[in-house]
């Protein structure tokens, strides 16, 4: 896995408040923008997702307020769609996963490390819900080739049944829960 030292102290993030949806936050995709202004505040407040925003540090005035921003909620994936070595000596139903349905940075700090600083805190977050319930996967859908290889960086592969390079997309990544564990006891070795 591929981590560079953040630029904003931990914790990064915070909950989506209202004020961060009309906070000019715009990224390369139209889609991830208009879900954050339109839809993240409705989702968080039916329990569908739990949104979390990561906030211009007050040493940088010149950054947009919101620097990026990811999902979170909670599904299953089924054993077909798993490869063997994760869903050996696992029970014989879904495997519960984290679902991140979707990480954005915006576009004006592209290449200051945002979108990795949100993975990390993305990962951190899964860790916790993996300690209080059952988890064995962490599963995002890679909007395009650009996001895939991003993702690839730190672990991700595609599920069974999605071809690396398809030309649909999304395309349905996992990375195994015990594997990010190991990565930060690592890195805390």
């Amino acid at each position: 896995m591929s981590r560079k030292p953040p630029a904003i102290p931990a914790p990064y993030t915070e909950a989506l408040t209202r004020e961060d949806a009309a906070s000019g936050f715009q990224c390369e995709h139209e889609a991830l923008n208009r879900f954050f202004r339109q839809d993240a505040g409705q989702n968080q407040r039916r329990d569908v997702s739990r949104t979390w925003v990561l906030r211009r540090p007050d040493t940088r005035p010149d950054w947009p307020r919101v620097l990026g921003y990811y999902t979170l909620s909670v599904g299953q994936v089924s054993r077909d769609e798993a490869p063997e070595e994760v869903i050996k000596r696992l029970p014989r139903y879904p495997l519960p996963a984290v679902i991140l349905g979707r990480l954005a940075r915006d576009s004006r700090v592209r290449g200051a490390g945002v979108g990795e600083q949100l993975l990390d805190d993305a990962h951190r977050r899964a860790l916790a819900i993996g300690e209080n319930a059952g988890v064995v996967l962490v599963i995002v859908d890679a909007k395009d080739a650009f996001a895939a290889r991003f993702y690839a960086r730190f672990g991700y592969r595609p599920l069974i049944g999605t071809r690396p390079g398809a030309p649909e997309w999304p395309q349905r990544l996992f990375l195994p829960l015990s594997h990010l564990r190991a990565s930060f006891e690592d890195d805390d070795a």
